[in-house]
C-alpha cells in the first residue's frame, strides 16, 4: 500500500466506517494521481500535449464531426470557464482546434478539430487507452 493510504484515519470522533471511507477515498487519490501522472507525462514526451489539453481534444472528438460548442464542454469537464478558455486558446494556436461563432447563436463558440488535430487525437488516444489500461484496476 502506498505511503498516501497508509495512515490511519485518527480523528478523535471517527468511527471505523469513517476510517475506511477515508482510506477507500485515499486509494482513489492514490490510483487518480498516478493514472494522470503517468498519461501526462507520456503525452507530453510523445506528443507534445499535456494531459488536460489532450482531454479537451478527446471530448471534441466525441462529438459528431469532431466539433461541439463551448458550451458542451464546459459541461463535461471540471475547468473553471477561465481555465477552459486558456487551453482551447493554446490548442487553437497550436492549430489543433479552430473556432467561430456558432450561426444560430452569435454568443456561442464553436470548436472543431483541425487536421492537424484530429490526426494527434488518433495517436495519442491509443496511447492514452493503453496506459489507462495499464494503471487502472
Amino acid at each position: 500500500m502506498d505511503s498516501i493510504v497508509s495512515f490511519r484515519y485518527s480523528c478523535p470522533m471517527a468511527t471505523p466506517q469513517d476510517s475506511q471511507l477515508v482510506e477507500q477515498w485515499r486509494s482513489i487519490q492514490g490510483t487518480y494521481f498516478r493514472t494522470a501522472a503517468a498519461l501526462d507525462r507520456a503525452l507530453e514526451a510523445q506528443f507534445g500535449i499535456g494531459l488536460t489539453e489532450f482531454e479537451i481534444l478527446d471530448l471534441v472528438a466525441e462529438h459528431p464531426d469532431n466539433a461541439c460548442r463551448m458550451k458542451q464542454l464546459g459541461e463535461r469537464t471540471p475547468l473553471t470557464q477561465s481555465a477552459l478558455s486558456k487551453v482551447v486558446d493554446r490548442l487553437d494556436r497550436a492549430g489543433l482546434i479552430s473556432r467561430r461563432s456558432c450561426e444560430d447563436d452569435r454568443r456561442s463558440l464553436y470548436l472543431q478539430l483541425t487536421g492537424a488535430g484530429q490526426a494527434l487525437h488518433d495517436q495519442a488516444a491509443i496511447r492514452h487507452r493503453a496506459l489507462l489500461k495499464e494503471n487502472l484496476p
